[in-house]
């Protein structure tokens, strides 16, 4: 039987993922209208070419760790190992990237912050990962 802050946790990643894919896709569509008027304005100069490629290499990573978090997400909610660890490695890129903005910034950053640290130490808490094990272990007895 899966935790209910398993559940919790897998359902904050997977809201993560579909937002942080929402995201991805606006901001998609608002460089290439950006990048189509830049360049009509300054008739396809370097400065419109670079800002269209940066939001493109943009968009492609934030649509990356977007997907990352719907899979870990999927990996939490049917009790895969490989979930809690994928979920555990996107927590703490997430804190290491917050902290620049920590330092100038609090409030919603801050926020953030506090739930990445707080999923990584209930997902590495000892009787979290031996449910993982567990699962894992009950299902190699059913087969």
């Amino acid at each position: 039987m899966r935790p209910l802050g398993v559940t919790l946790v897998g359902f904050y990643q997977i809201l993560r993922g579909a937002l942080g894919l929402l995201f991805g896709v606006s901001i998609l569509l608002f460089t290439g209208l950006a990048a189509k008027l830049s360049s009509l304005a300054a008739e396809g100069n370097a400065t419109g070419r670079f800002f269209g490629g940066f939001g493109h290499l943009a968009t492609a990573m934030i649509i990356l760790f977007a997907v990352l978090h719907l899979i870990g997400g999927y990996g939490l909610l049917s009790m895969q190992n490989w979930g809690r660890l994928l979920t555990l490695f996107l927590s703490a890129l997430g804190i290491f990237l917050l902290l620049p903005i920590l330092v100038v910034v609090r409030g919603i950053p801050l926020v953030f912050g506090i739930i990445n640290v707080v999923v990584i130490l209930y997902l590495a808490m000892p009787a979290v990962k031996r449910a993982f094990h567990e699962q894992r272990h009950s299902l190699r007895m059913a087969a």
